[in-house]
């Protein structure tokens, strides 16, 4: 069955699939912390830092949430990739 899953070796670690992560932590990411004001879903949050909730999977990935249907707990710190980064690594234009 995974015969043919491609393995390749990227930055010295060997990754198995079709793509690396596209995202992952970064000592420049921005910390947020979930308010009690209702800003609680990944979409709002991507929208408050991208200006679009297209980018909610960004946040996702970063912060290791499995589940992005789940609202994220008042008071949880997360990490935001800084625009600048997503604009470098081609997932958001500058």
């Amino acid at each position: 069955m995974f015969s043919n899953t491609p393995v390749y070796e990227v930055d010295g670690v060997i990754q198995f699939g079709l793509t690396k992560d596209a995202v992952v932590p970064d000592a420049t990411d921005e910390m947020f912390v979930v308010p009690s004001d209702g800003v609680e879903r990944l979409d709002l949050i991507s929208y408050s830092a991208y200006g679009t909730p297209e980018l909610w999977w960004v946040i996702a990935r970063v912060n290791n949430i499995q589940d992005p249907l789940v609202a994220v707990p008042v008071g949880t710190p997360l990490r935001i990739p800084t625009r600048q980064r997503l604009a470098s690594e081609g997932i958001l234009n500058a």
